[in-house]
């Protein structure tokens, strides 16, 4: 029999607040967080997190070395510990941390370089360098946490948690750990806001519309995880949200949207052998991403219509982690995600809840 992966803990930091009771409530009413972007953040609209604070979590001088992806995670981490009645620090489990991002790196590798092209070398900050890389998200948490296991950080577009997620898997179901930290996060910043504003990839007026291929949102945030064992999670009686009955990630990197479509199209209908209760959509605008996932309508003509967390919380906002915590909290015994994806591998999941 093959060792059943459960989710036992949920930790967000969404634009409409922190905590799994704001993100219940801007799930429930479908209200957008989508606004214009504070100046510090660049141009346009987005979802940001404007009244996040990791203070109380957060060691205040270990707080201002870190940059906001970082922070998010920290604070996501944190809630997903308590909520699974988890010590991080227990010599019982061994837990590992994989991350999923799109941004990692990027606000601190802009905060850096924009000094040193102004004035030359000395203009460069070494506190900042540190946080220039995507990994360095996961080695914060490993510390914080003070988790010995292996951790693992993937930068895959839109799929980053969902790649990551494969990965949490493949450690869990070969016995190597008995729990593992999944956190999706990323963060707006000016540099960002402003390529997807001159390139045409976001939206530059109104709200995002399902399937009107006039852009995306950019939105940010953190959502985490727990992932343990079945027997694991029973054994110490946790409380068991869900559990993670396939994630599939297929179709070559050179495939053509066609292909990605019927691929997603297959992964979805072959982990869904009964209509599901409800489905989250990934797409939301972006035109690559519409496409791929509306081939999927004619095919599957019993599910039930998608819903579009991306629409409320902005499109990157983990990487696709968006998907992963709209599903938790959307009723529904069996809920399927499809995260359709730009460039390379199509991600479909499917949740069963007790």
């Amino acid at each position: 029999m093959k060792q059943e992966i459960v989710i036992t803990g949920l930790g967000l930091v969404l634009p409409c607040g922190t905590g799994i009771e704001a993100a219940q409530a801007s799930w429930s009413s479908g209200e957008s967080c989508i606004a214009p972007l504070p100046e510090n953040l660049g141009m346009g609209l987005g979802a940001a997190c404007t009244s996040f604070t990791p203070s109380g979590i957060i060691p205040p001088m270990q707080s201002r070395r870190l940059d906001r992806p970082s922070r998010f995670a920290w604070v996501a981490a944190h809630q997903a510990f308590q909520d699974a009645g988890i010590d991080p620090a227990s010599l019982e489990m061994r837990l590992g941390v994989a991350v999923g991002t799109l941004t990692g790196g990027d606000e601190a590798t802009e905060a850096f370089m924009r000094p040193y092209l102004a004035r030359g070398p000395e203009g460069a900050s070494p506190l900042l360098f540190p946080n220039a890389v995507a990994v360095a998200i996961s080695g914060y948490l490993s510390t914080a946490f003070k988790l010995v296991g292996p951790s693992v950080t993937q930068l895959a577009r839109e799929g980053g948690t969902m790649a990551a997620l494969e990965q949490a898997q493949r450690w869990l179901k070969l016995g190597l750990l008995e729990a593992v930290l999944l956190v999706g996060t990323d963060g707006l910043f000016p540099l960002l806001t402003e390529l997807l504003h001159r390139t045409h990839l976001s939206v530059r007026e109104g709200k995002p519309e399902v399937g009107s291929r006039r852009g995306m949102m950019p939105g940010e945030g953190a959502q985490a995880f727990m992932l343990e064992t079945r027997d694991r999670a029973e054994a110490r009686g946790a409380k068991i949200y869900a559990t993670l009955r396939g994630v599939t990630a297929l179709s070559p990197m050179t495939a053509k949207r066609s292909e990605r479509s019927r691929v997603l199209a297959e992964a979805a209908a072959s982990i869904t052998p009964a209509v599901p209760d409800a489905w989250i959509g990934g797409s939301s605008g972006h035109r690559m991403l519409d496409e791929i996932e509306a081939a999927l309508m004619p095919i599957m003509k019993r599910w039930p219509a998608p819903k579009y967390p991306k629409t409320i919380w902005g499109e990157f906002c983990g990487s696709g982690g968006q998907l992963l915590a709209a599903a938790l909290l959307e009723p529904g015994h069996r809920v399927l995600i499809t995260a359709p994806a730009s460039f390379g591998p199509q991600y479909a999941a499917m949740l069963e809840k007790p």
